[in-house]
């Protein structure tokens, strides 16, 4: 049977015509290539090429083996390509704002690596204006944020439901109440997170919208320093209701729903146009439009 070798040079014979122009391609000596010509020709009793002065011309039975020679050269090479491939991983950086971070992307991971395993995960939890200069610079792939984004390159769409809570501790004078007005919201203190904050620029422009003065007396990018600080009746917080679950659950802070005023907002989908839409990328936009 012939091998793999025998049978690539019969190929390069039967392009190029001349041994010594398959010897020059293959990058073995001419007697070398002669020599297995003829040992194909001796294994199937039959001439291969007819031999001419300036060139060889195949046989008949030369094209059968032609057909055959190529499929499986040809079946080979996928091989070996399919197996080199096989432990390819497929790059994914994501970005994720820190409610997001806080909350959910953990568990979106944890699923998207057991539906997708060959994907290779890179998470990087930030703000939202930080994540938007990432997918600019090209630092990310895939965004999922809280946050008005503003670069037109980016495109956004809503995935993801949320809804922000204004919370106090037990000894605040909202805790007895069952809701509040904006107007009692005049001049509060707030313990609020960082600049670049999708939920602060939200939150912020409610305020501005009903020309509702505040006073911003800390602010920090922790989820847990705010609930804290809110607890110690520092000032009161705004924070997604996915961040706060678990303190109301145990009683440690209370809700303050505002009357007539809707704090529902969405988490995005973010992604530079400029950047090709991957097969990963699209696992990832596949898995977060999932029903909850």
């Amino acid at each position: 049977m012939a091998t793999l070798k025998q049978l690539k040079t019969f190929l390069a014979v039967a392009e190029y015509r001349k041994m010594s122009e398959a010897a020059k391609r293959l990058y073995i000596s001419q007697p070398t290539v002669s020599q297995i010509i003829s040992d194909l020709e001796a294994e199937y009793q039959t001439r291969l090429f007819e031999r001419f002065p300036k060139e060889l011309k195949i046989t008949s039975s030369g094209l059968q083996l032609l057909d055959s020679a190529k499929e499986v050269v040809a079946s080979h090479e996928h091989l070996e390509q399919s197996m080199k491939n096989v432990n390819a991983l497929r790059p994914l950086r994501i970005g994720a704002t820190l409610t997001i971070g806080n909350t959910m992307m953990g568990t979106l991971i944890e699923r998207l690596l057991e539906l997708h395993p060959d994907i290779d995960v890179r998470v990087f939890v930030e703000n939202t204006k930080i994540l938007e200069h990432r997918m600019i610079h090209n630092e990310l792939d895939i965004a999922l944020v809280e946050g008005i984004i503003i670069r037109q390159e980016i495109i956004t769409e809503p995935v993801i439901e949320d809804s922000l809570c204004i919370i106090c501790g037990k000894k605040h004078p909202f805790a007895k109440k069952t809701s509040i007005t904006m107007d009692d919201l005049r001049h509060q203190h707030f313990i609020m997170r960082e600049k670049g904050s999708g939920t602060r620029a939200i939150f912020e422009n409610i305020m501005l919208t009903h020309h509702i003065p505040f006073v911003t007396i800390w602010e920090c990018s922790s989820r847990s320093a705010i609930v804290d600080a809110v607890r110690h009746n520092l000032g009161l917080g705004i924070l997604s209701h996915r961040c706060i679950e678990e303190y109301v659950e145990k009683g440690e802070i209370f809700t303050c729903p505002v009357e007539h005023v809707s704090m529902k907002r969405y988490f995005y989908l973010c992604y530079n146009q400029c950047h090709s839409l991957t097969s990963q990328m699209q696992d990832f936009i596949d898995l977060v439009k999932q029903p909850e």
